[in-house]
């Protein structure tokens, strides 16, 4: 009884694959596609931190100030990954804001 069960599940998993396959694809896809995204601009910027701490170092700085370096550098990166993301929310706010009444 049980084996007989699973071979129905089989055979609806199979035929769901057959008649969705490109939309099952596509969401694999979309979710690797964020994923690597997020993860190589996240190493991206962590590396840029990283260099701007060794150039202050490198440079003579003290540890605290090539620490205040890197998080500014980390700040700036991270402003300029999210510039579009703010933009577009302030655009929605002026579009639904309430207007102040003239006199």
């Amino acid at each position: 009884m049980q084996r007989k069960t699973n071979i129905v599940w089989i055979i609806l998993a199979i035929v769901a694959a057959l008649f969705f396959a490109d939309e099952i694809l596509g969401f694999v896809g979309a979710i690797l596609g964020i994923v690597f995204s997020i993860g190589l601009t996240g190493l991206l910027v962590l590396a840029l931190a990283a260099g701007a701490f060794a150039l202050a170092v490198f440079v003579g700085c003290s540890v605290g100030l090539a620490l205040t370096i890197a998080v500014v550098a980390l700040v700036m990166s991270l402003f300029g990954w999210l510039l579009p993301y703010l933009v577009v929310g302030f655009l929605v706010y002026l579009a639904v804001r309430k207007k102040p009444n003239t006199v």
